[in-house]
């Protein structure tokens, strides 16, 4: 089985802390929110070298690319980072799909659960 993994930068994993599933009223797209508790992508000088402005979910079906409608950092003090929040949406049924395959091998791959709140 291949490794589950979720990339800013391409083969850089990050790791998950969360995951919230939104739906935007009067539509049938779905908003995914991803919190970090800390990323790679930012760590070591590779700061904002590098523009966070694709995410890479990827595992045995294949990578999915993805472009986050929103990015939030917090940060502790100047240069040590709290957390941070990536958004991304899907408009499409079969997107969508594919996206909660992924996600079910991240949580499994990583132990998660989903809870419905």
């Amino acid at each position: 089985m291949a490794a589950v993994s979720v990339q800013f930068i391409q083969g850089l994993d990050e790791e998950i802390s969360s995951i919230s599933l939104r739906k935007r009223q009067n539509s049938s797209t779905k908003i995914f929110v991803l919190f970090f508790e800390n990323l790679q992508a930012l760590q070591k000088g590779r700061s904002f070298t590098n523009q966070i402005d694709k995410l890479w979910l990827r595992d045995e079906e294949g990578d999915i690319q993805v472009t986050p409608s929103g990015m939030r950092f917090t940060f502790v003090d100047d240069d040590q980072l709290s957390k941070a929040e990536c958004s991304f949406e899907v408009d499409s049924e079969a997107a969508f799909e594919r996206v909660m395959r992924f996600f079910n091998r991240y949580a499994e791959a990583n132990g998660f659960e989903f809870q419905k709140k």
